[in-house]
Parts: structure tokens; C-alpha cells; sequence
């Protein structure tokens, strides 16, 4: 009994199978007009052919070597090797090969190859290749290849490759190679690089070249000091140990030697030990020396001794390079115009107008 029932579920899968292949139609060459209005007829959306011709548009089964419609292409399952549209492809299963259109491109699996629209690109699995857009790609799984953008990028998984937008990336999960763009980058945990004014991770054990880097369990300090040229400096110092960033603001006070400054930088810091770090420092800042009109630049590599005092503070205390270029022909009264005086060997590098000297800084750091 046990076997005629056995022999009953065989017969009946087999069926089943026979019937699952005769619902699609392998054929060399389909045409279309409209959806509807084809060779194939009815029968359309069970095709598999190698050259589909859509002449204004149409929707098919698959299509396993080169599909073309002059304003839009339609699968119900695959496309595979070259398929090129107008305005838009659409295909609910996956795509290998070559994907191009006039507007976007929407695949519902798997993308391996090359997917280029003017406009949006969407995948909603995983790609392997390089997709470019003229506005945004959204790639829902992980990526690896090259992602382009005018405007943006979305990666719902890891990136493996490069993030290129205007404007800005996003990979949900993690970066393991680049993201560049104009404004903005984000990872969850960043393995590679990030370029851009800003860039935010959760973590990082790669580096962020930007105006502000955030990384939210990483390194964060704020720092007052004081130099021979301000007598007061705040500084905010994020990113990791690796490399961060540095946004900083100087003041001088007194009635005849007022200055102030806001500026940029990077820094590393190398542990010594439990309490003792090195924090070798590159910041460039504009002073303000009572006229906008002119230029005076204040460039400075520092190299910083740092004692742990307890959590949350230090100490740190260094010596100073500066390179400093003014076009200012005289002072404003009330404000500083000698920036390093007599007590330092100030020394003319390029002209009258570019002078350095050897200095110092020390302050306190918090956080």
C-alpha cells in the first residue's frame, strides 16, 4: 500500500513538471508592437527567446541573449546578456549582463553586470558589478563593484568596491573599500575610506578625510590650549586614533594685540602605554587681523606629548613648526599684526610675505 502511494505522489510531481515546462515557450526571435499585440500572442509572458524585438514595448517571459524595445522592455522572470530600452527595463527575476535605459532600470533579484540609467537604478537583492545613474541607484543587498551616482547611492548590505555620488552614499552595513561624495557619507562600520565634507559611522577601523568626521563609538575630544600666537584655542577633535579631524577657533585678547582665527586640521594619536600618548598634528587656520580684505594664513605641524590624568581628562604639551603667509602691509590699530615676536627666530622662507619659526602649545583635553 505504502508503495502505491509512493508510485501515486511520483506520477503526480511528474505531471506536474510536465505541465510547469509546458507553460514556457523557448523560441529564437519574438517581436512585439504592444503588450498584447506580439508573435507570441497570449503566450507572451511564458516565453524564454534569445532576441526580443520590442518595437515600442512588451512584456515577455525571458529573454537569454538580446532584448531591445525603443521605449520600454517588460520580464516576467530573467533577463540575461544585453537588454536596452529607451525609457525603462523592468524584470522580476534576475539580470546578467548589460542593462542600459534612457530613464531607470527596476530588477526585483539578482543583478551581475552592468547596470546604466539616466535617472534611477533599483535592485532588490544583491549586485555584483557596476551600476551608474544620473540621479540615484538603490541596491537593497550588499554591493560589490563600483556604484555611481549624480546625486546619490543606497546599499542595503555590505559594500565591497566604490560609492561615488554628488551628494551623498549610504551603506547600511559596512564599507570595505570607498565612498566619495560631495556632501555626506554613511556606514554602520567603515573598513576602507570615506571622502567627503562629511562623513558619520558607528565605528570605524578605516579613515575619513572630511570637514566633519562622526564617528559615534570612536574617538572624540574637545581641547583648550594656549600657543605663542592665541592665547586661547578650543578645538573639537573626532573620528578614531587613526586619523581625526580637527575644527578649531583662537582668540587673542588686549587692547593692542586682539586676533582671531577658525581653521581645520587631522591628527593621529599612538598610545604609549596605558597613559602616555603622541599626537603628531597638522592644522591650517585664517586669522583676523582687523580687515577682512586681506589674506593671513597660519599653518602649524605640532607634535603633542599627552598624559592621562583620569578618565575623561588629560594634559598636552608640544613643539610647534609654523609657516605663516600674510598680504597685510600694516597693522590695524587695536589688533596683533607681529604674529611671533622677538623671543622667536622667525625666519623668511619663500618671500617677505611667508615667514616660519619654531614654537609651542599646551593644553588640556576633555572627554
Amino acid at each position: 500500500m505504502l508503495a502505491a502511494a509512493a508510485g501515486l505522489l511520483l506520477h503526480t510531481a511528474e505531471a506536474q513538471l510536465d505541465s510547469i515546462k509546458q507553460q514556457f515557450i523557448h523560441v529564437p526571435f519574438r517581436i512585439a508592437i504592444v503588450p498584447g499585440l506580439s508573435s507570441q500572442g497570449k503566450e507572451d509572458i511564458n516565453t524564454t527567446s534569445n532576441m526580443s524585438l520590442n518595437v515600442y514595448g512588451g512584456q515577455t517571459g525571458s529573454v537569454n541573449g538580446v532584448e531591445l524595445g525603443s521605449l520600454f522592455n517588460i520580464n516576467k522572470r530573467n533577463a540575461q546578456y544585453v537588454q536596452a530600452a529607451g525609457l525603462f527595463n523592468l524584470v522580476g527575476g534576475y539580470t546578467r549582463g548589460v542593462q542600459l535605459a534612457g530613464l531607470f532600470n527596476s530588477v526585483q533579484e539578482q543583478v551581475t553586470g552592468v547596470q546604466y540609467s539616466g535617472l534611477i537604478n533599483y535592485v532588490g537583492k544583491n549586485f555584483i558589478g557596476v551600476q551608474g545613474s544620473g540621479l540615484h541607484n538603490h541596491t537593497a543587498g550588499k554591493f560589490q563593484g563600483i556604484q555611481s551616482a549624480g546625486i546619490s547611492n543606497y546599499a542595503g548590505g555590505k559594500v565591497q568596491g566604490i560609492q561615488m555620488a554628488g551628494i551623498v552614499n549610504i551603506a547600511v552595513h559596512q564599507v570595505t573599500g570607498v565612498q566619495a561624495s560631495g556632501i555626506l557619507n554613511y556606514t554602520r562600520h567603515l573598513k576602507g575610506l570615506q571622502i567627503g565634507l562629511i562623513n558619520i559611522a558607528d565605528t570605524s577601523d578605516g579613515f575619513s578625510l572630511g570637514i566633519i568626521n562622526i564617528v559615534r563609538k570612536g574617538y572624540h575630544k574637545v581641547t583648550i590650549s594656549s600657543n605663542e600666537v592665541l592665547h586661547a584655542t578650543l578645538a573639537v577633535k573626532t573620528g578614531n586614533s587613526k586619523l581625526y579631524n580637527i575644527l578649531l577657533a583662537g582668540v587673542n585678547t588686549g587692547k593692542d594685540d586682539k586676533a582671531f582665527s577658525f581653521g581645520f586640521g587631522i591628527g593621529h594619536e599612538r598610545k604609549l602605554g596605558n597613559r602616555f600618548t603622541v599626537n603628531p598634528e597638522l592644522t591650517t587656520q585664517y586669522l583676523y587681523l582687523g580687515n577682512w580684505h586681506y589674506h593671513n594664513q597660519l599653518s602649524r605641524l605640532q607634535l603633542l606629548g599627552t598624559v592621562k590624568l583620569g578618565k575623561g581628562i588629560a594634559l598636552f604639551a608640544g613643539p610647534v613648526y609654523s609657516v605663516y603667509y600674510s598680504n597685510q602691509p600694516s597693522a590695524v590699530k587695536g589688533y596683533k599684526f607681529d604674529i611671533a615676536n622677538d623671543g622667536y627666530l622667525v625666519s623668511e622662507l619663500w618671500n617677505n610675505n611667508v615667514h616660519g619659526w619654531l614654537g609651542w602649545t599646551a593644553g588640556i583635553s576633555l572627554f
